[in-house]
């Protein structure tokens, strides 16, 4: 990112720079990158296809625990690293605004 960048909060308007973690006008905190929900989602998903690849390997090929864990380890870290560039991409330079409203 640039050094001077910085982003306009959609609570207060104030202009917080680039890397600060709450915003100073109105105390929002400010997370950047992928959102949480995001990257629970895609964890599901590889697990999911990790085992399902590991469940159709053990149909069709082999009961052996070791190949099933090594495949469903196979499965997973490539879902998982084509998720991480994909996000990595999708959500670079994003910034989420969340304010807490309390008593």
């Amino acid at each position: 990112m640039v050094a001077n960048h910085t982003v306009t909060c959609p609570h207060c308007m104030n202009e917080v720079p680039w890397g600060a973690h709450v915003c100073r006008g109105c105390q929002a905190e400010i997370q950047y990158g992928t959102p949480r929900g995001v990257t629970a989602f895609f964890m599901i998903v590889c697990l999911m296809a990790g085992w399902y690849a590991a469940k159709v390997v053990r149909l069709y090929i082999t009961d052996h625990s070791a190949v099933l864990w090594a495949v469903f380890a196979i499965v997973f870290v490539a879902f998982a690293s084509a998720a991480k560039k994909f996000c990595s991409r999708r959500y670079a330079g994003k910034t989420m605004f969340r304010r807490f409203y309390r008593k």
